[in-house]
């Protein structure tokens, strides 16, 4: 049962979906510095499965990469950019009707529809200005869990992945640092 269901939402929709949104007044690309706001404790008591010290460090570590391959540096205190992601899982539902439509009896046909439950999660992240506190840009990934994490899948290269997408609409800064161009491009230093 799980399988057709990963089968249908693979074949209806690609494993990660993202969407961004971006505020026109603000130019994202005119800042050199982020930062991560404080971690809220309560958030994570709310759902310890997927909020963990484990996921904490690999959706920072991808995010801290990819901002610095655009061109960000990360600022110790106060930088001009304040980033924050949350997890959200949420049940869903999909409603499927049987093939052909009915199920066959000893003496009469009855339609028959299977309902087909699934979680799916939601990894967001927002960017923030540090002094005005205004909402600049936000950024989502989206997935059905049974689909994207499976046994033999490696959470960190999914996350990386679901990262990697949704950053790849964030705008690179206007003009890159030395090391953010090398860790861009994979080109290594020889001391």
């Amino acid at each position: 049962m799980l399988a057709i269901l990963g089968m249908i939402v693979v074949g209806c929709s690609p494993a990660i979906r993202v969407y961004h949104e971006i505020d026109k007044s603000s130019s994202v690309d005119q800042y050199h510095t982020f930062q991560w706001a404080k971690t809220d404790s309560a958030v994570w008591k709310l759902n310890p499965l997927y909020f963990n010290e484990l996921n904490d460090r690999r959706i920072k570590q991808a995010v801290n990469d990819l901002l610095t391959a655009k061109g960000y540096l990360p600022g110790p205190g106060v930088s001009d950019l304040t980033l924050r992601y949350n997890i959200r899982v949420d049940e869903q539902f999909i409603l499927l009707p049987d093939p052909y439509g009915y199920l066959y009896g000893d003496y009469w046909m009855m339609p028959r529809d299977n309902l087909f439950r699934y979680r799916e999660a939601t990894l967001i992240l927002d960017v923030w200005h540090s002094q005005t506190r205004k909402l600049i840009w936000r950024g989502w990934a989206v997935a059905a869990v049974e689909v994207v994490f499976d046994q033999e899948k490696n959470p960190e290269v999914i996350i990386r992945s679901a990262v990697a997408k949704i950053l790849d609409a964030f705008p690179a800064h206007a003009t890159p640092s030395v090391g953010a161009r090398s860790i861009a491009t994979g080109d290594c230093a020889e001391n």
